[in-house]
């Protein structure tokens, strides 16, 4: 049996449980033969059970519905870093059950992310080897240069998908997009160790997005204020509905909620892409706190009024 075929079960099997909540282990074969013409065996279940909750996190367990009829049911969900993963394979497979689908999906034009690199820098990462690739930066100058690393860890954020590794030449971390990578290859064993893994995996927790700024830049107290809308509507949903779905940060914390506002306390490093998520509120938020980050976001907004005033 496929790897591919493994994984689609364990999507379909997750899937199932969120849409119908309870099912027994009858139902879920009868709608997977229904979908996929094949079965599986109850101790299979049981195996992509354990499966489950080892690879997405995600907890399964079996209850009593009847005498003689037991159920199995979510518990504990995983976390979001899964999220976008399940989701890729819904869309692969509504592909794939109706013919001529895309001819009714439009998608937004973009360019590759890099995705056609991540076999290679996962299995780098977990075998803890050195790599070497050709990066070509984004800004001027568009320089051309080779890297050699020891890669730790990836990110995914806003579409695109970012690397951190330990770059040799410069001892220290860099971070590398994988859309500006080429010519890959392994260069022996990397010098991994287990206090640089540690670090690797908080490395962007005070961070909005993949930028972390340099050494000195430190996580700061902020507060925002987001004016409730008069009336809510698709174009403008109120706020508190949308920031408590979509945090803007895993340290996001409501501390007013009233009919007129809501207010947020986060404690995340100031960089552009965060002052950039601030100013896309446009007129629904007020900097609070700090004063500095206030002064920031005005200017900016006064920047942009001058556009219009020549």
């Amino acid at each position: 049996m496929t790897t591919v075929v493994i994984f689609l079960r364990h999507q379909f099997i997750i899937q199932q449980l969120r849409i119908y909540g309870a099912l027994s282990y009858e139902e879920i074969n009868s709608r997977y033969k229904d979908r996929f013409k094949d079965s599986f065996e109850p101790r299979t279940l049981q195996r992509d059970i354990k499966d489950i909750e080892c690879i997405y996190k995600i907890k399964i367990k079996c209850f009593k519905r009847f005498k003689s009829d037991s159920v199995y049911r979510i518990v504990e969900e995983g976390d979001a870093s899964v999220e976008d993963l399940l989701e890729a394979f819904d869309v692969f497979q509504a592909f794939q059950e109706h013919e001529d689908s895309y001819r009714y999906v439009v998608f937004d034009p973009r360019q590759s992310s890099g995705t056609q690199h991540l076999s290679f820098l996962i299995k780098a990462i977990i075998q803890q080897k050195r790599i070497e690739f050709r990066y070509q930066k984004r800004y001027p100058p568009k320089e051309v240069l080779t890297r050699t690393i020891d890669p730790y860890l990836l990110k995914e954020s806003q579409r695109r998908w970012y690397l951190l590794g330990m770059d040799i030449q410069k001892e220290q971390w860099r971070i590398f997009a994988l859309d500006c990578m080429e010519e890959l290859e392994e260069k022996g064993r990397g010098a991994h160790d287990r206090e640089k893994a540690k670090q690797a995996q908080t490395f962007f927790d005070d961070s909005f997005s993949s930028w972390v700024g340099d050494g000195q830049l430190k996580a700061e107290k902020v507060i925002l204020s987001f004016r409730r809308n008069e009336k809510d509507s698709f174009f403008t949903p109120n706020p508190a509905e949308y920031l408590r779905a979509m945090p803007l940060h895993r340290s996001q914390v409501f501390i007013k909620d009233t009919p007129e506002e809501i207010v947020l306390s986060l404690q995340i490093k100031i960089t552009p892409d965060f002052v950039k998520e601030i100013l896309s509120y446009g007129a629904h938020v007020k900097v609070v706190a700090p004063e500095h980050l206030a002064e920031r976001v005005k200017s900016e907004i006064k920047n942009a009024l001058q556009l219009y005033d020549n």
